[in-house]
């Protein structure tokens, strides 16, 4: 077909190609993209004849290799029938498919990786290294990107999900309800697999929410027994545990990401007494400072809003005097925290909270020169901050 033709054909067509040679090119099309399909999809499988797993972990095998365990959630045997335990399963083997496709030998179902919602790496494997765990999600036909990723402190991922299942209960729904309340708890955030090795690929560091095994009161109603609590997070650098953020470590890095959806920080008063203030939201600014051509130091800004949530009844919170010192120790208050995460990062010189970047974006005809000096220069730089304050309400009741 020559040009001229081809040009009329196009524009009869509204720039679409016509269809007398259509069949053809359809043809040589769908022949290759067939063969492809059944190479790289799986097979077609019936729900019931598969096991849905819920929840994964990864651990440091006792001698080579890892130990992957795998979860379903309870489920129910159908009306009046009650509720089936969740199932347990796990295998050792020299990678995670190796174990994954090793634990098909279990019974006759399928076991089916695609419904799982978490993944958890305990702490022997995480000071090894995560990215095995972190590079077979990625690659896994059936495995997804926004599992959410947690790092179990002081345990193994195995210790954590089989302590879990229970008759009414399994790793899945614990892990879920921390998710859920994650926004609620100030010292921990969601975090998924996809976040960590984008943090991982731009900073060279990340971070995960961490997780304990607790014993007691489960606080969900199951009495006695082991339950898993939130535990700040997990620092990683260069895809490894390089260490953990807790208490105000952990709230400052909230801080810093606006991830605070509410905590309560409350106040012993001067004149005896206590106030409380919950926190409702946080915005961050980071600006790089340069002295002729080399970087001297980072300004980071933090503006803190919280309402009044409790106070005595004699605290007269219309008085100005009165608003500026809980202001002030507001101010006080949530410096410290971020300071600590700030300290943090230097301490590991890890910028897992991407510093650089926001610096870049704030000045970015210095991005060459921050690119070039912050590795040598980031754990050591001063960091001057300044943290403002905003009580937007007090909900006082006027008679």
């Amino acid at each position: 077909m020559n040009h001229n033709l081809r040009k009329k054909n196009k524009k009869r067509a509204g720039g679409g190609v016509r269809s007398f040679f259509l069949p053809s090119l359809f043809l040589s099309l769908c022949i290759p993209l067939t063969a492809c399909k059944a190479d790289i999809l799986p097979p077609g499988r019936e729900v019931e004849n598969m096991a849905l797993m819920r929840t994964m972990g990864v651990d440091a095998a006792e001698t080579d290799g890892v130990r992957v365990t795998v979860s379903s959630g309870v489920q129910s045997k159908g009306a009046d029938k009650g509720d089936e335990p969740p199932q347990v399963f796990y295998r050792d083997a020299g990678t995670v498919s190796g174990a994954c496709l090793a634990m098909q030998s279990y019974g006759t179902a399928y076991i089916f990786y695609g419904h799982v919602g978490q993944l958890l790496v305990g702490e022997a494997l995480a000071e090894r290294g995560l990215a095995e765990a972190l590079d077979y999600v990625e690659r896994d036909i059936e495995m997804r990107l926004d599992t959410e990723l947690f790092v179990v402190k002081g345990a193994g991922a195995f210790d954590a999900i089989a302590s879990a299942a229970t008759g009414t209960s399994s790793a899945a729904d614990r892990l879920e309800a921390l998710e859920d309340d994650a926004g609620l708890m100030a010292t921990s955030a969601t975090r998924t697999v996809k976040d960590v090795l984008a943090g991982q690929a731009q900073n060279g560091a990340s971070f995960a929410p961490a997780i304990t095994l607790t014993s007691g009161e489960t606080g969900n109603g199951a009495g006695e027994g082991t339950d898993l609590s939130a535990a700040g997070f997990a620092i990683i650098k260069d895809n490894a545990l390089a260490g953990w953020a807790d208490g105000d470590a952990a709230r400052g890095i909230n801080l810093l990401l606006g991830q605070v959806d509410a905590d309560v920080l409350e106040l012993d008063l001067p004149g005896g007494g206590k106030a409380a203030l919950r926190i409702v939201g946080s915005a961050a600014k980071v600006r790089p400072v340069f002295q002729d051509g080399t970087l001297a130091a980072l300004e980071v800004s933090c503006q803190v809003d919280a309402n009044v949530a409790e106070a005595p009844a004699a605290l007269d919170l219309s008085d100005d005097t009165v608003r500026r010192r809980l202001n002030a120790a507001l101010v006080a208050a949530e410096e410290a925290r971020i300071r600590a995460a700030l300290d943090l990062s230097q301490s590991l010189d890890a910028d897992f909270m991407g510093l650089k970047k926001w610096a870049g974006l704030s000045a970015p005809w210095h991005w060459d020169a921050l690119k070039d000096q912050w590795a040598g220069r980031f754990s050591r730089l001063e960091i001057r901050l300044r943290v403002e304050g905003d009580i937007q309400r007090s909900y006082d009741v006027k008679q």
